[in-house]
């Protein structure tokens, strides 16, 4: 008899155990996001930091002035308010109070003004920026006050005082040391293989809910997306759309990217001189048509160099339909079929390729016959973006934040303008929108020069392929912006 109940303490002893141990894995599932980076961060300096990649997880840690709001506006963060001149040539930030820096120590006036001077270059560093060289002086007026004075007006300038502001006493370490205000601090980095975030516990606004993101640097996309179906990790992004007949019990979030795919057809060669055959060409292609070839439906149809994501400054552009017939006969009235042009594709994306051929396919229907001309990427930085030599290439041109910064791309007078569009009128609406401080005007000048590079075909505008990410079902609270930013603080298991 007391054999029999020794095996049965024995017995239930384990079955607790495996209570134990099962209850402590659904625990530990909800104290952790566990996701992937095809690369590592840049650096642990938040001003050497240059890719997207970075910047996605970064943000979690380092805090401007200002943050990115999810409609592609600016919104206090390290300032509470700002104030701009009438001339528009100083900017005046009320520094918020009760801040904490990852170390434990309080963010102060001498904190701000160091890392506006190093971000602008004014302690014998380069600027962190181009368009921080315009600051002229920085001026702290008093504990709370802190003053930026312009050499020229700039309505961009408000949006690039998201960089971070950081300790003046790690000045000495600020590659090696990675401090910030952020809802998330560094608690692990081991470089190319892991980065851990963990949970600020003294954050001056809305704490994060999950204690700790740990990301693995896996350059891989297919090893990470077998990583996600087994529940090594728990949050995906940038998937493929056409996986996501696979993913039927998972979660599944996306939205568009604020990229702008875009045909460019360079007008300094011909017949894309003539701006009836570039509209033609617009005409013969059904945009619907290339989003469900390569992105199985997740696109949105652009009419101009703008998302809808910024629908603040979006022009309200008429809506297209595809009429190859119509396009057919404006090049037969011009004596210009058959033709014949060679396509560049760069070959980092699988979304490039895939548009290319529904391209190829579509226009051949016009008698239009396009050799692909599939290159590498380094290839197409030099030949298309930097020198201009092609006939006809696909790019996607990032969003930001600000509109300057996505429509300067087609002014004169830009380097990197690969697309030769040449027009005074845009031009100017971008320069008076650039230096005028009152923002209805500056919606107005957006708009117009959007309305301008349609109406002139500045490039045959394709679409914003959707940013696709998955998750597993009960995380919820995700939420996207028109730059890359995963905001791992607003996540939260669903009970």
């Amino acid at each position: 008899m007391k054999r029999k109940l020794f095996f049965g303490k024995i017995l239930l002893s384990i079955l607790l155990t495996f209570v134990f141990v099962a209850c402590q894995k659904e625990e530990n599932k909800e104290e952790s996001i566990r996701t992937v980076s095809t690369v590592d961060i840049d650096s642990l300096n938040p001003y050497q930091v240059v890719s997207s990649n970075s910047d996605q997880i970064l943000l979690n840690v380092f805090e401007g002035l200002v943050m990115p709001g999810t409609d592609g506006t600016v919104i206090p963060a390290l300032a509470e308010s700002y104030e701009v001149s009438e001339d528009g040539k100083t900017y005046t930030f009320t520094i918020r109070k009760g801040v904490k820096f990852h170390n434990g120590n309080d963010m102060d006036i001498k904190d701000v003004e160091f890392s506006l001077n190093y971000m602008s270059g004014k302690l014998g560093n380069a600027p962190t920026e181009a368009l921080f060289e315009n600051i002229e002086k920085i001026e702290v007026l008093d504990d709370s006050h802190i003053a930026i004075h312009l050499s020229e007006p700039d309505s961009s300038f408000i949006y690039y005082m998201k960089e971070a502001i950081v300790p003046d006493e790690n000045k000495d370490h600020l590659n090696d040391t990675a401090i910030g205000t952020g809802p998330y601090k560094i608690s692990e980095y081991q470089r190319d293989q892991k980065l851990v975030l963990s949970k600020n516990e003294e954050y001056w606004g809305e704490k994060a809910k999950i204690p700790t993101v740990s990301i693995l640097i896996s350059p891989n996309s297919e090893t990470n997306f077998l990583k996600f179906l087994s529940g090594e990790i728990n949050f995906l992004s940038g998937i493929d759309s056409k996986r996501i007949p696979e993913l039927d019990k998972y979660q599944i979030l996306n939205s568009p990217s604020n990229l702008c795919l875009i045909l460019a057809l360079n007008p300094k060669e011909k017949p894309f001189d003539d701006i009836e055959v570039r509209k033609a060409i617009n005409l013969a292609i059904d945009k619907n048509k290339i989003i469900q070839l390569a992105m199985n439906g997740k696109g949105t149809p652009i009419y101009t160099n703008m998302s809808p994501v910024m629908s603040k400054f979006l022009w309200a552009a008429p809506e297209e339909k595809a009429d190859p017939q119509k396009a057919k006969q404006i090049l037969e009235e011009k004596k210009l079929l058959p033709i014949k042009f060679t396509l560049k594709v760069p070959n980092s994306s699988k979304i490039y390729l895939d548009t290319a051929q529904s391209i190829k396919e579509q226009l051949k229907e016009v008698g239009i016959t396009v050799d692909l001309e599939i290159i590498e990427w380094a290839t197409w930085l030099s030949d298309v973006y930097t020198n201009r030599k092609y006939e006809a290439s696909l790019a996607g041109l990032a969003g930001k934040m600000e509109p300057d910064a996505i429509l300067r791309r087609y002014t004169s007078t830009y380097a990197k303008n690969f697309t030769n569009f040449n027009n005074a009128r845009y031009d100017m609406l971008i320069e008076e929108a650039k230096r005028t401080s009152n923002e209805a005007k500056q919606i107005e000048n957006y708009k117009e020069a959007q309305k301008i590079l349609a109406e002139e075909q500045a490039a045959i505008f394709l679409m914003d392929p959707n940013t696709i990410i998955a998750t597993e079902k009960g995380l919820e609270g995700f939420e996207f912006y028109p730059l890359p930013y995963l905001n791992f603080a607003k996540l939260y298991f669903k009970k």
